[in-house]
Parts: C-alpha cells; structure tokens; sequence
C-alpha cells in the first residue's frame, strides 16, 4: 500500500493542476477568489510536533494537503525534508512538481521554514517553538503564489504519539500570469492547527488539521524519521 502512495498523490495533484489550468481567471473577483484559496492550499504547514529532531536527527516523508478549489475538493502532493542542527535550531523544505496534463510544462512549488525550540521539551515537559516560513508556487501562464509565514506551537510527547497544538499569521501574495493584468493579490490571515505524531520504530505518520482565514484543510506526512 505504501508504495502505492506517491502515484496516488501524483495523480490527485495532477487533476487539481489540470482543473486550474484549464479554468484560467477572467475577471478580477476571480483571481482574487483563486489566489485566496491556492494561497492558503500553499502555504507552509508544519505537520510536525514542536520538539527538535537534534543535530543527528532528519525526517523524510511524502505529504499531502488537502483543500478546496471552486467548492470541490483537491490535494497538493509534496516531497518534504527536515534536519535538526544545533541549540534546538531545524531547518525544513518541500518541493512538487506536477505535470499538467495535455500540456507541455509542470506546475511546481517548494517551501522552506526555519524553526526554533524555546523549549525542547520530553516526556515530563512540552516542547514549545517558533517558526519562519517561506512558500513559491507557479502554474504556468495561469497565476504565481508567494506566502509568508509565521508560528508558534506546543506539543506533549506521550510515549509513541505526541499531540500538539499552534496558531500563527500568513501573508499570501499572488501575481497574474495570463496576461490580462489582474491587480496583485494581498492578504493576511490567521491561522490555527492541530494534530498528532505516530513514531513507530524510525517510521512516522502524522494528521494535521488547519484553518487559514476560516478556511480549512488537512494534511498528512508519512515518511522515515530519527530524532533525539
């Protein structure tokens, strides 16, 4: 089943792509509508409790964030990397590329995030952070999304599972590529997440749920993952 997951995101990321790029904005109350939900479908999660990996630590994993697209529902699939370096420091990134379909270009995006443990927590006490995160996202001729964001989280590790808990702020952008020379996209919104993280030997599988602007969605890692 495991290794069935890859194509299957793929293909889930592929029919998001294709219905977008074949539904190019016409107006402006359309680009806007479009940029305030690929926005938020983009920006940066952390789909990881609070603690620190360490400076031996490094985490794997294929993800998925599920989201809505003109009321139906859609996944962006993603290839996701985290390292522990020092003094409770992790620096984490993301990259997909989704081939559109009956065209001859992808639409790819990738993230980065920095992140700082104020606390390292352990089985007695939580694990409290704060992070920085950047995200790009192009679709070729169609639209361009950027988001800045930034969090802070506590987690609680109970053996095996540790739940946590966040909020933070994201700023989104985005540009118009069709050539009808929509007005840039701006916003900033609120955002507010939850989930909990399975460690099973060096496999990990983790459930994140989020709402950005009132707008929610779900998302989910599964990957190979060693920490301190």
């Amino acid at each position: 089943m495991m290794k069935n997951i890859p194509v299957l995101l793929m293909l889930a990321g592929g029919l998001m792509i294709s219905s977008i790029a074949h539904a190019a904005p016409l107006n402006q109350t359309q680009f806007d509508a479009l940029m305030d939900e690929f926005g938020v479908l983009t920006s940066y999660r952390a789909v990881s409790a609070a603690a620190p990996l360490g400076i031996l630590g490094f985490d794997v994993s294929i993800e998925a964030t599920s989201g809505t697209y003109e009321g139906s529902s859609v996944a962006l699939p993603k290839i996701k990397f985290q390292k522990g370096l020092f003094a409770g420091v992790d620096v984490a990134g993301y990259y997909s590329s989704v081939p559109i379909p009956g065209e001859a270009a992808a639409a790819t995006a990738y993230g980065a995030a920095l992140t700082y443990a104020i606390w390292e927590g352990g089985a007695a006490s939580p694990a409290w952070n704060v992070r920085g995160s950047y995200t790009t996202m192009e679709i070729p001729n169609v639209i361009g999304a950027t988001t800045l964001g930034v969090d802070t989280s506590v987690s609680q590790e109970l053996g095996p599972i540790t739940p946590y808990a966040g909020v933070g702020m994201v700023q989104l952008s985005g540009t118009d590529l069709t050539g009808n020379f929509f007005v840039p996209y701006s916003a900033t919104k609120t955002r507010y997440f939850y989930g909990v993280s399975f460690d099973l030997a060096f496999l990990n599988l983790t459930l994140e749920s989020d709402n950005t602007g009132g707008t929610n969605s779900y998302s989910v890692k599964a990957g190979f993952r060693i920490g301190d």
